[in-house]
């Protein structure tokens, strides 16, 4: 075939026909005009959506959680079910990893001044490995004050 050899010609057959049910996929994807590419991130959660969640999984509202967490993450039913079961379990999952501006301590700083002390918990706890009694402890020395 063309003057090559016997392997030459086999990997040229094969090249064309994966060039070949690449084309007809990319034709099928064509017709329906979207396309999909997902990152797995695991059970990695934005601290704001897990306290919101958390609240709502105290208050007995599980499957709202569950809509939230799936609706403000942008992830399946099954891994939005898994982190409100870890949530209601007492877990604190990994924030995204995010260029935020400044140290954990301004960052926490600047959620209580926001009003928003559980996100600034569940970030302690989420960044420093921290227990719930930690956690508390670490905001509530920051909320006292800048130290000098």
């Amino acid at each position: 075939m063309f003057g090559l050899g016997a392997v030459e010609s086999v990997f040229l057959a094969l090249l064309l026909v994966v060039v070949g049910i690449g084309i007809g996929l990319g034709r099928r994807a064509g017709r329906r005009g979207t396309a999909r590419i997902s990152v797995n991130l695991g059970l990695m959660t934005p601290v704001g959506i897990q306290a919101r969640a958390h609240d709502l999984i105290e208050a007995g509202r599980f499957a709202e959680a569950v809509k939230l967490i799936r609706k403000e993450s942008q992830v399946s039913r099954r891994t939005a079910t898994e982190v409100a079961q870890a949530l209601r379990a007492g877990d604190v999952l990994p924030d995204l990893p995010m260029l935020q501006e400044g140290d954990l301590s301004s960052r926490v700083r600047a959620l209580i001044a926001d009003g928003r002390r559980k996100e600034a918990v569940f970030l302690a706890r989420s960044h420093e490995n921290m227990s719930p009694s930690e956690a508390e402890a670490f905001v509530d020395s920051l909320s006292q004050g800048p130290t000098a």
